[in-house]
């Protein structure tokens, strides 16, 4: 099966980090996000990919071809950020005849998408939330059939968002929807959307059905990536063995090969990159790059990028009676 994976955004919610990391690429649990999801694909038959970048896209494909061998991939460039939309459209010379499936490159779900092999239906995988008007929104009739789509709506129609995962029986047919799109400039909030072209294929006569996840994570911001961490290794998507020194780590945690703890009390819920070595620390509920350094801190709640170096120096300290401090 094919999948398109539109991966261009700049993943500005997530600055710093992703000034010098496109944002598919930052870790959680152990491993990139879309290293994540490209594993979640595989498994349900997923054997080709497209990749369409943009920010940072040179990272992408270089991170993809070395990690992913095996796989056929193919990468398309979107020179212009004009939506969702028309990124899946610029894959329509590669879109054959049969079902070609679209995933978001910073989507991680939980869910048994089996049921999508040889699946005669368009398929929208979806899950309650609280904040609709962030979400492209599904209104379903009592059977599950979907009635109408709405990209981040103004007023209130529901709250059945769609998680990132399409399924579209028929490849060609998604492409001619974004053709009609960018043709007859529906544009929602100044984009080519892609709720809107599937928007266009329903009035067109094309059924829709919902597929509900068990579970959506969601990494867009530094807050909630770290909550995702916890989610994923909470349901083991933790491992690696560490170089232990006089250290002990408090499971779940991930690390990558070549990591070197000192003196140190790691996790919960830590994940730490290949290379990196912690001294004299402890360190909780974080995510760490490859090859950091960490000193002499007591960290919580914290992500440190690739190759960064934190050190924390002894402080001096002197208060009288009564008195409160928080360092």
């Amino acid at each position: 099966m094919h999948c398109i994976i539109p991966a261009a955004g700049m993943g500005t919610r997530m600055r710093p980090h992703t000034w010098s990391t496109p944002k598919p690429l930052l870790p959680v649990a152990g491993k990139p996000i879309l290293a994540h999801l490209i594993d979640s694909l595989t498994r349900i038959g997923v054997d080709r990919l497209t990749l369409v970048t943009g920010y940072l896209g040179g990272m992408l494909v270089d991170w993809t071809r070395h990690t992913y061998p095996d796989h056929t991939v193919d990468f398309i460039e979107q020179k212009q950020a004009n939506g969702l939309g028309a990124a899946v459209g610029l894959a329509r010379d590669l879109v054959k005849e049969g079902p070609v499936m679209v995933a978001l490159a910073d989507t991680l779900f939980k869910a048994d998408l089996a049921r999508l092999r040889g699946c005669t239906a368009n398929m929208l995988a979806v899950c309650p939330v609280n904040d609709p008007e962030r979400f492209g929104i599904v209104v379903t009739n009592p059977d599950g059939r979907v009635l109408r789509l709405v990209e981040k709506p103004k007023e209130p129609v529901g709250n059945l968002a769609i998680v990132g995962v399409y399924y579209f029986s028929d490849g060609p047919s998604l492409m001619r929807a974004c053709d009609d799109l960018l043709r007859l400039g529906i544009r929602t909030r100044g984009e080519y959307q892609l709720t809107d072209a599937m928007q266009l294929m329903l009035e067109g006569g094309q059924a829709f059905e919902t597929i509900a996840v068990d579970s959506w994570y969601d990494c867009g911001t530094t807050d909630t990536l770290l909550g995702t961490n916890r989610a994923l290794l909470d349901s083991g998507g933790g491992g690696g063995t560490p170089l232990l020194e006089n250290s002990v780590v408090l499971p779940p945690c991930a690390f990558g090969q070549g990591v070197i703890l000192k003196d140190s009390v790691v996790g919960p819920y830590v994940s730490v990159g290949e290379g990196t070595v912690i001294e004299r620390c402890v360190i909780r509920d974080s995510v760490l790059g490859a090859e950091a350094r960490a000193d002499g801190c007591f960290m919580t709640g914290s992500m440190l990028g690739a190759g960064t170096h934190v050190r924390q120096a002894p402080k001096s300290i002197s208060i009288g009676d009564d008195c409160s401090l928080e360092v």
